[in-house]
């Protein structure tokens, strides 16, 4: 358990005024925080309990821009430093970071966004307020939940000053907004997922961010992207920015780890496009000349890698028939699980269906869910196992007996109680699919 230094004056006032209300409305207390943070002069302004509000309402207007490339913002004053930051800092390089730089070598937001956050307020509380939040639901320390929720409305306050400076640099605002967007999944994981990441999408439009963007505006792409995916993969239906739109450039005979699995994950955009998108009017004839050449695509992929990169079989199979598997790169074993979840949606999932071929059907359904759970049941890092959230969904759906998908169940509800990142719904959606047939 991480245990908090000692507690600067902003936090007692906050802890206060949440005890005061009985901390049951969110919304009310980031609106109610920001007040209490804010000079007299800005209390008639009013306040975001989200980042979807701060780019959707009138607080304020994004600048156009034609380019990335913007001069740094100036700010006024560099973040001050105490205990908690440092802890939570120091928690986000060796936890969250991990998972948010998982397709990412150069690592650039446990290395460069913790530096810019030196001189960016904004930065200091989203990173203060993501880590704050996954800690408490690890913890289950109530302390460092208001704190998470202290930060995170710093965070949309200072947010809005950044977006208002004619020089704002989508270095601060993209990387803080995805961080924001990551902490509203955390705290409201049901809302509409247009809501969380739509600010991100924003910012990546108007200031001309592509897949093949260099240094952390590329990194930040991808994380974005893997953010929409997963919310796409939820609510079977394609990503907000569709995937002929992210610029990609790929090497011929990639080995670089992170780059094969970014490109998985525009791989798997393309089909969740098809798999769940508008058919009126697309004749059968289209749609499985469409299935056919994503699967022509997918198998080029596979055959791309390296040896090392599909992981190595080891020790004998489980009571339910899952193998373990061995992973030198903790990405491969997230690539993998999501190699196999397209392979499924290709194979049963949305329009899909009426297109496959009977005769091998269920046993390369059988094939693709089992070896979702067996990597996923292997020893693989935790930011591959959350990313594996919803190839294991789609594999418990698929996977049969009963006793394949009580393993999954389980494992989905380890990763929330160990790991904070909310699986709750995914395993009640799992669990009414069982009753009901």
């Amino acid at each position: 358990m991480i245990v908090p230094a000692a507690e600067p004056v902003t936090i007692n006032v906050m802890k206060n005024n949440l005890a005061a209300v009985g901390a049951t409305d969110w919304t009310w207390n980031v609106n109610h925080l920001i007040s209490l943070s804010r000079p007299i002069d800005e209390e008639e302004r009013p306040n975001p309990a989200s980042t979807w509000e701060v780019f959707n309402n009138s607080i304020t207007s994004l600048p156009h821009v034609s380019s990335s490339k913007q001069s740094p913002v100036s700010h006024a004053e560099p973040p001050s430093l105490d205990g908690d930051k440092v802890t939570l800092i120091q928690e986000f390089q060796n936890g969250v970071g991990k998972w948010v730089d998982l397709f990412d070598d150069e690592r650039h937001f446990q290395r460069t966004v913790v530096k810019r956050a030196l001189e960016s307020p904004l930065l200091m509380n989203a990173i203060c307020a993501l880590t704050a939040r996954q800690v408490s639901m690890v913890d289950r320390a109530e302390l460092w939940k208001s704190a998470a929720v202290y930060y995170y409305a710093e965070s949309l306050h200072h947010l809005i000053t950044t977006l208002g400076l004619p020089a704002s640099s989508p270095e601060d605002t993209l990387p803080a907004t995805i961080l924001l967007s990551s902490y509203e999944l955390l705290v409201l994981p049901g809302l509409d997922h247009r809501r969380h990441v739509s600010g991100a999408l924003t910012l990546i439009k108007s200031h001309g961010c592509k897949a093949s963007s260099q240094g952390l505006i590329g990194a930040a792409f991808w994380v974005y992207a893997r953010q929409d995916l997963a919310m796409a993969l939820v609510h079977e239906r394609p990503t907000m920015l569709p995937p002929e739109e992210w610029d990609v450039s790929w090497v011929e005979q990639e080995t670089r780890e992170d780059r094969l699995g970014n490109k998985l994950i525009w791989l798997l955009s393309k089909i969740v496009a098809h798999t769940f998108g508008e058919t009126n009017g697309l004749s059968i004839e289209l749609l499985r000349s469409t299935q056919t050449s994503l699967m022509r695509e997918l198998n080029a992929w596979f055959e791309s890698l390296p040896a090392s990169f599909r992981g190595t079989t080891y020790g004998p199979p489980s009571p339910e028939g899952f193998v373990k598997r061995w992973f030198a790169i903790p990405s491969t074993a997230a690539a993998m699980c999501m190699y196999h979840l397209a392979y499924l949606l290709l194979l049963v999932e949305g329009c899909n269906f009426s297109l496959s071929t009977q005769d091998a059907l269920q046993s390369d359904i059988d094939n693709n869910a089992r070896s979702i759970a067996s990597v996923a049941l292997s020893p693989i890092s935790d930011g591959a196992l959350v990313q594996a959230v919803q190839p294991l969904f789609y594999a418990a759906k698929h996977i049969n007996p009963v006793c394949g998908k009580a393993k999954i169940w389980a494992l989905l509800d380890r990763i929330e109680s160990q790991l904070g990142f909310h699986t709750g719904d995914r395993i009640r959606q799992l669990q009414q699919q069982v009753k009901t047939c």
